[in-house]
């Protein structure tokens, strides 16, 4: 039997390609393996958050284009992912309280709500606060979770949480005690911070009532019965909060309590109607008043005297002294407290001496001096108290408050107390034993005053409504 003989030496014919064939052949390979390399690129990149409204916005988007003839670039370019957001929108059917609300003690009310997130939520807070009470339950706080039920939408009343149970159900409101309390909705996602969606402030409120009387005054009732006029303006009905905190009627409260812009920062200072007019001349010669301290402590330069308020510490806060007897006249809304952390405005017996030395011995006043125009007055220092953030010594701060604005004002000083010194309190409707121009204790120095200089930044006196309601300067 023959085999067959292999072929041998017969040359191996390929098709014929053209060049154009050639090229075209190169550009598609280089497309495909361009395409080969994207695909593992997306298949091995992390997966992102998925997103509750807009599930397409981490795709990849492909842009091919000619770089130049007779080549091809791919250019691959990732959306970056949407910033969180959180809303929430209230249940008609189930409202939570409006601000201002009166809720009754020991009674549980059901409220509804939705949060909508753009991202997967992890958790969904309720925090309550009352104001002035730090004993439990506060600060009351509740939280659902979603790691086994992930959502983007959740609803307050919905049981589908790890907990299985709604926020609404774990949120027992009889818990709360009699005050002023602020609700706070928060909601957090996977890598964030708690964000809040919703905030409202409500009363809780039992049946039981005491009346501020003329028995809680231990030496003020005549000045406060002469500041008010009539009774009703100031002796109110109340309930005990905490300590030495109560709350106020609400009626009360909203027939005779207001706000207006004060410092710094026109922080809002909240207080009795009938003291606006005396805050609001105070405000007036401290924003167009100007002065100087130099020596040992080195110079401020012209500062304006309203600059010296560097921190507001209350005015209107419902509130007996810590005696539980006599009552605090915070609890008008007709004195205020600035600058409290520095120590000689601390109320302590020792302060009466400190501030006494400091501004009897080492403060002079120099007269009113002028620069750029700006009348000032100027003072020197041979003491060596620390200083405010304005370079003025601290015992020397709000004595000058009060000798430039808050005296002219009809305000009388804490410092002038019997047997302490309370030097951050100025106050319209107490008894102060002593005053700035008793012969032994009164610190007075200033008696005659600068024409006022129109600061640009400070409202002017003529416009002011509480201007022309206020008192005169003091003689």
């Amino acid at each position: 039997m023959t085999g067959r003989t292999p072929l041998k030496g017969i040359p191996l014919k390929l098709p014929a390609w053209s060049k154009k064939q050639t090229i075209l052949i190169g550009v598609l390979a280089g497309v495909l393996l361009c395409a080969i390399v994207f695909l593992i690129a997306v298949l091995s990149r992390p997966a992102e958050p998925a997103c509750a409204e807009d599930p397409d916005s981490n795709e990849v988007a492909e842009d091919i284009e000619l770089i130049e003839e007779g080549s091809v670039s791919l250019s691959l370019a990732a959306t970056p992912p949407p910033d969180l957001a959180l809303t929430f929108r209230e249940d008609a059917d189930n409202p939570l309280p409006e601000n201002g609300a009166i809720l009754k003690l020991g009674e549980d009310v059901a409220f509804g709500g939705t949060v909508y997130s753009n991202y997967p939520l992890d958790s969904v807070n309720v925090s309550i606060s009352c104001s002035h009470n730090g004993k439990a339950p506060y600060p009351y706080r509740k939280s659902v979770h979603f790691k086994q039920h992930r959502t983007g939408v959740y609803s307050l009343i919905d049981p589908a949480t790890d907990e299985g149970a709604s926020l609404s159900m774990l949120t027992d409101l009889s818990e709360l005690l009699v005050g002023w309390h602020t609700m706070k909705i928060s909601a957090s996602v996977s890598g964030s911070r708690a964000v809040e969606v919703f905030r409202c402030s409500f009363y809780v409120l039992g049946d039981k009532w005491e009346t501020i009387t003329k028995d809680n005054f231990t030496d003020s009732y005549k000045e406060a019965k002469a500041f008010f006029g009539s009774e009703e303006r100031f002796l109110y009905r109340y309930q005990w909060v905490y300590g030495r905190y109560i709350v106020a009627d609400p009626v009360w409260e909203q027939t005779y309590i207001t706000e207006i812009p004060g410092y710094p920062d026109r922080t809002p200072w909240k207080m009795h109607i009938d003291a606006v007019p005396y805050f609001g001349k105070a405000f007036d010669y401290l924003n167009t008043s100007f002065l100087r301290v130099h020596g040992t402590n080195g110079d401020t330069g012209v500062i304006k005297a309203i600059d010296l308020i560097t921190e507001y510490n209350g005015c209107y806060v419902s509130r007996f002294t810590s005696s539980l007897k006599s009552i605090s006249h915070h609890t008008f809304g007709t004195a205020v407290d600035v600058n409290a952390s520095m120590e000689p405005n601390k109320n302590t017996e020792a302060n009466t001496k400190v501030i006494d030395d400091d501004v009897k011995g080492h403060l002079v006043f120099n007269g009113i001096q002028t620069e750029n125009g700006i009348p000032y007055y100027d003072f020197t220092y041979d003491g060596s108290y620390d200083t405010d953030p304005n370079g003025v010594p601290q015992t020397c701060v709000n004595y000058l408050l009060y000798e430039l604005g808050f005296f002219r004002a009809g305000f009388e000083w804490a410092h002038y107390y019997k047997s302490t010194s309370d030097a951050m309190h100025f106050c319209l409707s107490e008894f102060v034993t002593y005053n700035h121009e008793h012969p032994k204790f009164g610190l007075r120095k200033v008696y005659q005053y600068a024409d006022p200089v129109k600061d640009p930044a400070a409202p002017s006196p003529d416009a002011s409504p509480a201007a022309s309601a206020a008192p005169t300067d003091t003689p």
